[in-house]
């Protein structure tokens, strides 16, 4: 709003073209025609006016800057934090599928230790393990072993073993 009002002014006057060059120096600013000296006091006011907007101009491209170049910072040190979260994410992926892998593998080696065991022994035993446990040994037995197993226990716990193998086919 208050470019406009200037340039009003200065196009009011009609003294653009005489009170200055138009030449742009290296900080940006335009340069009075020192060949005209500013005769009137209009001619001051405005000058005066233009080289305070100027310096308020120049004040808030250094702010800019300024921020500029923290946000970048800011940018840079999101971007490393990210880097780091991202090895640190795979790090635990790597780490999860090891323990997935080794447990699976214990797994499969309790259910041909109770497929080796009596049907009545490894019945009480698996009983008394977690459902999930328990069903997957049940699944990484021999059927014939499996079933033997579910028929030595009681028929409660057999229907829940039995009807948990499909949720855990879904998981």
């Amino acid at each position: 709003m208050k470019h406009r009002n200037l340039v009003a002014i200065l196009l009011t006057t009609g003294m653009v073209m005489t009170c200055y060059a138009k030449t742009l120096r290296a900080d940006n600013s335009f340069a009075p025609d020192t060949a005209t000296p500013a005769s009137s006091v209009t001619e001051r006011r405005i000058e005066a006016a233009i080289q305070t907007e100027l310096q308020k101009i120049r004040i808030r491209d250094k702010a800019l800057e300024k921020q500029e170049m923290e946000l970048k910072t800011l940018q840079a040190e999101v971007d490393k934090k990210l880097t780091e979260l991202n090895k640190v994410r795979k790090e635990v992926s790597r780490l999860l599928e090891r323990k997935t892998e080794q447990e699976s593998v214990k797994v499969k080696t309790l259910s041909k230790i109770y497929e080796k065991m009596e049907p009545s022994n490894a019945a009480a035993v698996i009983a008394d393990l977690d459902l999930e446990l328990s069903v997957e040994i049940l699944q990484n037995m021999k059927v014939k072993a499996a079933g033997r197993v579910l028929d030595n226990l009681d028929a409660k716990t057999a229907a829940k073993l039995s009807s948990s193998f499909p949720a855990l086919a879904r998981d």
